[in-house]
């Protein structure tokens, strides 16, 4: 398929990046620093420099893609950036006709909190994680009110980890004992899954040890 992948100079994107080229999908990375994926040589790798906060690159480069990977980030001070450059990349895809997300927030957005073990919840989200999780939950929304064929894909805690394929996925919000850690390989291993199958169209599964 013709991927484009946002956020692909972040860890999990890097891996996304790495599996989909592995796969024979031909890959655009939309990068604001292309320099940091120089290593990624690979004859169906496009790279395009371009900030997600700049609707008219971002069009350009949704033109003609089959799907859209996202796992943009940012620190976890006050920020917008997830809202507002999912906001550019779902208007491209509506404007385009691109039908495809699959999106990248985090496990305890929405009704996953109740995944989350006590001190996780109350503690890590609440105090210091509070302005990215509010980000999460505003681009979860903007997703959610959309007309594409989204996947909204909850991670816990990230590791560098390899990819194992054996994860746990989709499981109810009741459940409390995962191991809340996953590694980025395998999250990227998830994403690209979804592409052929449809089981999580319109849903937002979580996925961990």
């Amino acid at each position: 398929m013709k991927l484009l992948i946002f956020g692909s100079t972040g860890g999990t994107g890097r891996e996304l990046l790495k599996q989909a080229l592995e796969q024979d999908h031909n890959v655009t990375a939309y990068a604001r620093n292309p320099a940091k994926i120089d290593d990624l040589k690979h004859v169906n790798l496009q790279v395009v420099r371009g900030d997600v906060l700049d609707p008219a690159v971002v069009e350009s480069t949704v033109t003609g893609q089959e799907a859209v990977l996202s796992t943009i980030g940012a620190g976890a001070g006050r920020t917008t950036l997830r809202e507002d450059g999912t906001r550019n990349i779902i208007e491209a895809m509506e404007k385009t006709g691109v039908q495809r997300l699959i999106s990248q927030s985090s496990l305890g957005v929405g009704d996953s909190r109740a995944n989350l073990p006590f001190f996780t919840k109350y503690f890590i989200v609440s105090v210091f994680l509070r302005h990215a999780f509010a980000d999460h939950e505003r681009q979860e929304a903007i997703v959610k009110q959309s007309s594409l064929d989204w996947t909204i894909v909850r991670p816990p805690y990230l590791t560098n980890g390899p990819r194992t394929g054996a994860y746990r996925h989709g499981f109810p919000t009741k459940v409390t004992r995962i191991q809340g850690k996953i590694s980025r390989a395998d999250v990227a291993d998830f994403m690209l899954k979804q592409l052929t199958d449809d089981i999580y169209l319109h849903q937002t599964p979580g996925v961990s040890y």
